[in-house]
């Protein structure tokens, strides 16, 4: 009897131990879920932004502009004191375009002398929303040095006073071993709030524009906590073609 009762148990530990497992996954699936929804992509404040009757993000405008006759003006998605900082060698740009008279428009790069480390020409023709730019792979930002980022729309060829532009500044800085630790196992959404926390804007709003089908929430919750929540709802804009 005492050997019958042996098999007997361990016959039933067999076969509830798949129970168990699938427990503890179905736990750890439900523990991750709770996990993101704590989550908050909100970057830390800084300087207030100015009202929403200028040109934000650094920008310039005629008093008359009839490029872009909207209330909502060419805005360059950047904290309040319009400075981004960068752990990545070509980090990502993002500015808001909106409907316009302009055929074209100029993306540069230029260091602290004011040299141009990259430039190219845009066709913007048909693109209004939220347009991202990128750096080629054979341009290649420095660390510990800060560089300014502008985006103008070219109105009128012939008279420099009807184009608009935005920009702003960003430093490449060196990645800590701390963060890279805190980047290695998290998903993107941790990520993107790792990248908050330290300040990491470009990288920050790159992770979250990554995820803005899936988590629409946090999209508006890192533009809102910046100042930029008239254009949280804007959609994104397929562009841009490089004029040759």
């Amino acid at each position: 009897m005492g050997r019958q009762n042996i098999k007997l148990w361990g016959l039933l530990a067999l076969a509830t131990s798949p129970i168990i497992v699938t427990f503890s996954g179905v736990q750890l699936a439900q523990a991750q879920s709770t996990a993101e929804l704590l989550i908050s992509i909100e970057f830390p404040s800084g300087p207030q932004r100015e009202s929403s009757g200028e040109t934000r993000g650094g920008g310039t405008r005629a008093p008359e502009s009839y490029c872009t006759p909207g209330q909502t003006k060419l805005t360059a998605l950047m904290p309040g004191d319009n400075v981004g900082t960068t752990v990545a060698d070509n980090p990502k740009f993002f500015v808001y375009v909106p409907e316009h008279e302009a055929k074209s428009a100029q993306f540069e790069i230029t260091d602290k002398s004011g040299k141009s480390i990259y430039v190219t020409k845009l066709d913007i023709s048909e693109t209004s929303g939220i347009v991202k730019l990128a750096l080629p792979k054979n341009v290649s930002l420095t660390t510990n040095k800060e560089y300014t980022w502008r985006f103008a729309m070219i109105c009128d060829e012939w008279d420099y006073s009807a184009n608009e532009s935005v920009e702003g500044i960003v430093k490449k800085v060196e990645i800590s071993s701390d963060l890279e630790n805190s980047l290695k196992n998290a998903s993107l959404l941790e990520q993107a709030e790792i990248y908050a926390k330290a300040k990491i804007w470009n990288e920050t709003i790159a992770t979250v524009a990554e995820l803005r089908n899936s988590n629409p929430t946090e999209w508006e919750e890192l533009l809102t906590s910046v100042g930029l929540q008239e254009i949280a709802s804007e959609p994104f804009a397929p562009c841009c073609q490089v004029e040759e």
